[in-house]
């Protein structure tokens, strides 16, 4: 399908999808951040994925105000659902994803269409993200991808960007953040893989996006706010998350297959799988208010690695570049088989995080 190029008669249609799920408490500033966009021609899509708060009833009294929203209801099925739900309905030039507990900055839009005009004939602008703590706005430790105020990337180059998905401080690693192309993004079946529920979904889309980019563009600035906040549709880990973060893998693994780079990319790929490993340890097994004793707790633990061949082959085979000392050390432990001091290392991460320590 031959992308169009945008007319300076005609104004770009930006469609925004937003799954939401019990995000009642956050709900209003996410919606508002769109309808206060200092551009007028977007169109919100939100997707109520079988919330049990007052989500649904946000969503469809915004709905009656502003003939530019839409609300789809469906049964509760994970954040994949949500936001193919939303993909397979938006009429818009481009489209982004953005989860119902954030928000953007209100010129967002605004200058996203100074850059379509500049650049029609891109498959994904991306640009950086806010993480927001305890009132706070955080720029974090990510060490993004590039510097510059603006960088193209074209052909191979965006394989390259592909593997830095695979690399968790690259900033890369969400499917919000980007606004992409919908003639591309549709003539190539880039939406998220329908086999999987939430977890690390948000990187397999990313990497499948990215890898499939003809021509990517990044941007230099901070528009997307990320609310760091355990209970929400993103953050909350439970040992059913752990089934749902493995398949994700799993799925990861069959998409390199595939790749041009695959040797470079797996090798990074056995990191990203490391570092999911430490997330399902350090917010299900180990977290404090797990009521489980210690010793169910690594039988567990030791059970999910003993039972999935691609956790057992990441410890052996990920490499240590760009790794912070924290998942280091918890690296070395899980080397060592010694998970009883997972738990003394989630405390610590805990403790940090109610003394306001941001850690991501």
């Amino acid at each position: 399908m031959k992308q169009e190029s945008i007319s300076n008669k005609r104004l770009p249609l930006i469609s925004i999808i937003v799954p939401c799920y019990n995000v009642f408490p956050f709900l209003n500033q996410c919606i508002d951040s769109v309808i206060q966009q200092t551009y007028a021609n977007w169109e919100l899509i939100l997707v109520d994925d079988g919330s049990s708060d007052n989500s649904p009833v946000i969503c469809d009294e915004y709905a009656k105000k502003d003939k530019r929203i839409r609300v789809i209801h469906k049964p509760n099925g994970g954040l994949v659902s949500a936001r193919n739900a939303g993909f397979g309905v938006i009429t818009g030039d481009w489209h982004m994803y953005l989860d119902g507990d954030d928000w953007i900055d209100v010129n967002t839009c605004e200058e996203l269409v100074k850059v379509i005009k500049q650049h029609p004939d891109m498959d994904v602008i991306f640009w950086k993200f806010l993480q927001e703590f305890n009132g706070k706005s955080v720029k974090s430790k990510m060490n993004w991808v590039c510097q510059a105020d603006e960088q193209i990337y074209e052909g191979r180059q965006c394989h390259n960007l592909a593997l830095n998905t695979m690399i968790y401080s690259s900033g890369l690693t969400t499917a919000c953040a980007k606004l992409i192309n919908t003639n591309w993004a549709k003539a190539n079946e880039i939406r998220h893989d329908v086999r999987l529920r939430q977890g690390e979904e948000g990187v397999e889309f990313t990497l499948r996006l990215f890898y499939n980019a003809k021509k990517a563009l990044y941007l230099n600035r901070y528009w997307n706010h990320y609310r760091y906040t355990p209970g929400s549709i993103t953050k909350q880990v439970n040992e059913k998350n752990t089934v749902y973060i493995t398949d994700c893998f799993k799925v990861m693994q069959e998409d390199i297959e595939s790749f041009e780079n695959k040797e470079a990319v797996m090798r990074m790929f056995y990191q990203r799988v490391v570092y999911g490993l430490i997330a399902i340890a350090m917010s299900t097994y180990f977290h404090p208010n797990n009521t489980d004793s210690i010793f169910l707790r690594i039988k567990k633990y030791s059970s999910v690695i003993k039972s999935n061949a691609i956790y057992q082959e990441a410890i052996k085979k990920c490499p240590l570049d760009k790794m912070d000392t924290f998942r280091i050390v918890t690296l070395y432990f899980l080397k060592l088989r010694l998970y009883v001091f997972l738990q003394l290392i989630s405390n610590i991460k805990q403790f940090m995080l109610k003394r306001g320590k941001f850690s991501y």
